[in-house]
């Protein structure tokens, strides 16, 4: 994949890569709504910072410079992105479901209403989320 291919989905977000010793580092900022799942940062290798933009959160992901671990981080970041993208497209999606429904009880007879079903497309609905936030990123001193 090419590097500007890697870096087209970053660049919304992305603030600066910088190279330190043999690290690399990658500076986002995310809006302030977002979450980290724990199974996307390495809580040793992240730090937050202080965010010149109004609501959003600065972060520094850091990577030792070698192919496989810069690969593993891009693909991290990338699912973070990814991860809280899909969020918002729910949470609209659900708003736009409860308006629906909202002009269904509106128009509609309690009676007619005690008979409303839900019926689900798929064969399974897994209710659990089971990401868990990371709580604690390295905040400067």
């Amino acid at each position: 994949m090419s590097l500007f291919t890697e870096f087209n989905i970053l660049f919304p977000y992305l603030q600066s890569v910088r190279k330190l010793k043999n690290y690399l580092t990658f500076d986002v900022e995310f809006p302030n709504t977002w979450k980290l799942p724990k199974k996307y940062v390495d809580e040793k290798s992240v730090m937050e910072n202080e965010s010149s933009t109004t609501n959003n959160r600065s972060f520094t992901f850091v990577t030792e410079f070698k192919e496989v671990n810069v690969e593993k981080l891009i693909s991290n970041i990338k699912s973070i992105i990814s991860y809280n993208k899909e969020r918002e497209a729910k949470d609209r999606l659900f708003q736009q479901k409860i308006n629906e429904l909202k002009n269904i009880f509106e128009k509609q007879k309690l009676d007619e209403l005690q008979s409303l079903k839900f019926e689900l497309l798929t064969d399974k609905l897994d209710l659990e989320d089971n990401e868990e936030e990371t709580d604690k990123v390295g905040n400067p001193d």
